[in-house]
């Protein structure tokens, strides 16, 4: 009887133990994430900022600075997966069209990665960035 006591209490230990560890998963939220990127062609801040949208997917907006410049991105794909986000947006510098694919992991209030930036298919730099929730 003391054993069956005994198992019964570790499996609800055990459940409790596991509901806490999910429970503080790190997921990706709406807010505003700022911070700085560094690539091989230079770096500046970065920032994105996740909003609700309809049907409880998100919608974003991504804008960085080179040499001190404001430059909005645009959009085109946006994919989060729990702490996970993946995203693609296009921008113009200097009347050049340029695309950027990045990927992060949100780690307590660090939203971290890497991305990809081309011209016309062909890969122009890459490099890393990372953000904190503000």
């Amino acid at each position: 009887m003391r054993m069956v006591r005994w198992l019964t209490l570790a499996a609800i230990a055990a459940m409790a133990i596991g509901a806490v560890e999910l429970a503080g998963e790190d997921k990706l939220a709406a807010g505003t994430y700022k911070g700085t990127y560094n690539g091989g062609a230079g770096g500046g801040d970065f920032h994105l900022t996740l909003k609700p949208g309809a049907g409880g997917a998100f919608t974003a907006e991504v804008g960085f600075t080179i040499m001190g410049e404001e430059v909005p991105g645009k959009i085109t794909s946006l994919k989060l997966d729990g702490a996970k986000i993946e995203m693609v947006y296009d921008f113009d510098l200097q009347g050049a069209k340029l695309q950027s694919a990045a990927k992060g992991t949100l780690t307590g209030k660090t939203l971290e990665g890497t991305y990809t930036t081309s011209a016309d298919g062909s890969a122009v730099d890459q490099g890393t960035w990372k953000t904190t929730a503000q």
